[in-house]
């Protein structure tokens, strides 16, 4: 989440310099002899507009990407624990971020360690 984060923020500063070597390109051609009677903001120009809307993208899809990730770390899982020994079958309900390859945490808070004869199967 971080390095999406951190890409984001990339593209914006490049952005931000793209358009102010527009502006200042635009300046100097302002101060010369031949200079039109009405310039256009540099926020108007087709280049700040082009960049607006490719940063704004960039931040919509990277925010959209956290979220699905966000929603499927959170999915609730029904976990069953099977014994070996007796065969008894024990259903947990465990956040999917949460559950391990020999322990869990259920959603209530409990910390689930398993011995080596478990057996974990996903309940769809």
């Amino acid at each position: 989440m971080l390095r999406e984060l951190l890409i984001t923020v990339l593209v914006a500063g490049i952005v931000i310099v793209v358009a102010r070597i527009k502006r200042a390109r635009s300046v100097a051609r302002a101060q010369q002899p031949q200079q039109r009677v009405e310039e256009e903001a540099w926020y108007r120009s087709s280049t700040a507009i082009v960049g607006f809307i490719f940063a704004g993208i960039v931040i919509l899809s990277t925010a959209g990407v956290t979220w699905f990730r966000y929603q499927h770390a959170n999915e609730i899982l029904r976990v069953e624990v099977v014994d070996p020994a007796s065969g008894s079958r024990t259903v947990y309900q465990v956040r999917r971020k949460h559950l391990g390859d020999r322990e869990f945490r259920t959603v209530d808070g409990r910390r689930i360690s398993l011995g080596s004869g478990d057996r974990v199967e996903r309940v769809d």
